[in-house]
């Protein structure tokens, strides 16, 4: 019988306890759960206020081709969702933190508010990075459309090495903001990006050499010869169709021939129509 009275001793005891705690602990816990409603609401109400001021910024985007050029990130919402969706989960983590407080857990509240004080930065790094890889796209696709059929493929090479250096660059300031320190690294890519352009100018020099001679000498070309003109250079007999510039369009038996400009100088070429006192224009 003793020992019954004392665990119902025991038990009474510790549900007095409780019953204490949770009086000195209720005031607290209504607190958050005051705070983390009200700031619920408040996320909800500046997410739908985004939503609905957003639609200039989504027209925006559109026109700049946001789904197309988004695409390669996976990315299948608006502007506007996004910021409010950024908005939302940012004033719902500063009520979590308040609410933290107000329980009287100061390592919970302390780490909240650290995880506040980065998340400017990290969602500031990451759009500069969005706007330079949207950036990039468009200069790419401009590059691309503004280049001649003829010079396409070098279009296409000029346009990928603008799309590299703005998402480098991109890259670098994204990196600055989030307090990283990029001074060396913008230095090797400015290296690797000065080394990569001698390449491909010096590449270009090489490729356009043939074109290059050819023009000059189509152009003195012009002076010695008449469209009309019958010529002999090497196997080739005919009469002077046209003039390019880097090439003479000859028209013999078998159709019409395209002859670089500069055999008329690497080759003996002969004028058969050429009277004695017909001399060439100057």
């Amino acid at each position: 019988m003793d020992q019954i009275d004392s665990w119902h001793s025991t038990v009474l005891n510790s549900l007095s306890d409780l019953g204490h705690t949770l009086g000195a602990y209720l005031p607290s816990l209504l607190g958050a759960i005051t705070v983390l409603i009200l700031g619920w609401l408040l996320a909800r109400g500046v997410q739908a206020l985004i939503l609905r001021l957003g639609e200039g910024l989504d027209n925006f985007a559109s026109r700049m081709g946001w789904r197309r050029h988004t695409r390669r990130l996976a990315v299948q919402h608006t502007p506007a969702q996004i910021l409010s969706a950024v908005m939302f989960w940012l004033v719902l983590l500063l009520a979590l933190t308040l609410a933290a407080d107000v329980l009287g857990l100061p390592g919970l509240a302390s780490g909240l508010g650290k995880l506040l004080s980065v998340l400017p930065a990290f969602f500031g790094a990451a759009t500069i990075f969005l706007v330079g890889f949207l950036f990039a796209n468009v200069v790419r696709e401009a590059v691309v459309r503004a280049s001649s059929s003829g010079h396409a493929a070098r279009g296409i090479l000029v346009a990928r090495l603008l799309h590299g250096l703005i998402l480098a660059i991109s890259a670098l300031i994204a990196l600055g903001q989030l307090g990283v320190d990029v001074s060396l690294l913008a230095a090797l890519i400015m290296i690797a990006f000065a080394a990569l352009m001698f390449a491909v100018s010096l590449a270009f020099g090489l490729g356009a050499r043939g074109t290059v001679t050819n023009m000059i000498a189509a152009h003195y070309l012009r002076r010695v010869y008449r469209i009309g003109n019958r010529v002999r250079i090497g196997d080739i007999d005919g009469e002077v169709l046209e003039f390019t510039p880097t090439t003479v369009l000859i028209e013999t038996d078998e159709g019409v021939t395209s002859v670089p400009a500069h055999w008329f100088e690497e080759q003996a070429a002969l004028r058969v129509d050429l009277e004695p006192d017909e001399e060439p224009e100057a």
